[in-house]
């Protein structure tokens, strides 16, 4: 198959086609890479793999690689019908989807900012600048000390003049702000299930609901925690404004990598956050679903073998035979 062929979603089986139009999308729950369709007005949802068994597709076969690929593209799409393109993810590893423009300046002022640092650092001239913010470098103070940054840095990598390095930054700083958006994506999810989910109750409930949700906390502050270690990796490469500035192909892929295990997270995130954001903060019946799927989700990703135990009525977790990120 050629690179030409992997940008439109395409299937020869005609098994495919069976049934209808089929709709590929992850499925609810366990969130399997799945083909839909329609039958006596129902939803059939099929996981793929399976399909592939049933309809003996050989992995290395065309249909084979579309599949694999479809289900590389349902990480980055809700849904794929046959006939329209796979994310460019795959293809030119540009992104599907746009930073806002406020991520966009962030990323910029970020980036600034760690040069500034990092060349006055260099020179024994410490710089005391306050917390970045979009625009930070166009105040005059700050905007002096950038020149003098940008110049640093030209003469530090061979004689760049300071017209390039800000092209090269400005390079950089366009994928940083696709990290930025996905940042801000997963601090503002976490944001309720920490206050919703970790404040002690004040009314009296069964021990057994206790003891699960002290359980669910547990998972969450393990998850949460994870989601922090990422985008710490994420922030990494700023250490090396400079190296990031002479290769800036290899920092650009760096970032995209990142980008997409962010987005990855994101994704699989979403419905424990959309549960929580839709929360009142009180203890009532919505609130007991919300910990049962909550617990759902974190179980499999959190949950040693040891721990992984059913307690009265809490919800059985099943393993995943999907990717869990």
């Amino acid at each position: 198959m050629t690179q030409t062929d992997h940008r439109i979603c395409q299937l020869n089986h005609p098994g495919f086609r069976m049934l209808g139009e089929p709709v590929f999308r992850l499925s609810e729950g366990q969130r399997l890479p799945s083909m839909v369709v329609q039958i006596d007005n129902h939803e059939a949802v099929l996981p793929l793999r399976s399909i592939a068994h049933e309809f003996r597709i050989e992995p290395d076969s065309a249909d084979g690689q579309m599949l694999a690929l479809i289900e590389q593209a349902l990480e980055f799409v809700v849904v794929l019908h046959l006939g329209e393109a796979l994310p460019s993810e795959l293809d030119s590893g540009e992104a599907s989807w746009t930073p806002t423009l406020l991520d966009r300046q962030l990323a910029a002022s970020r980036f600034w900012h760690e040069l500034v640092r990092s060349m006055t650092a260099r020179s024994g001239h410490g710089a005391k600048i306050s917390a970045v913010s979009p625009g930070w470098e166009n105040i005059p103070p700050n905007h002096e000390l950038l020149r003098a940054a940008i110049q640093a840095a030209a003469g530090e990598l061979g004689g760049l003049d300071a017209g390039e390095i800000t092209e090269r930054a400005a390079a950089i700083s366009g994928e940083m702000a696709y990290v930025e958006t996905m940042r801000r994506a997963l601090m503002r999810g976490m944001s309720d299930p920490r206050d919703k989910l970790f404040p002690p109750l004040s009314a009296p409930i069964p021990a057994v609901r206790r003891e699960m949700l002290q359980q669910v906390q547990t998972l969450a502050r393990r998850g949460m925690k994870e989601i922090n270690r990422r985008l710490d990796e994420a922030d990494v490469p700023l250490d090396d404004t400079l190296g990031m500035l002479r290769d800036p192909p290899a920092a650009i892929e760096g970032l995209r990598v990142q980008r997409d295990r962010l987005f990855r997270l994101n994704r699989a995130w979403e419905p424990v956050f959309a549960d929580w954001a839709r929360m009142s903060g009180h203890v009532d019946d919505f609130f007991w679903q919300a910990v049962e799927r909550t617990y759902a989700f974190l179980a499999p990703r959190f949950m040693s073998f040891q721990e992984w135990a059913i307690v009265g009525g809490r919800p059985k977790a099943t393993g995943l035979r999907g990717k869990v990120w």
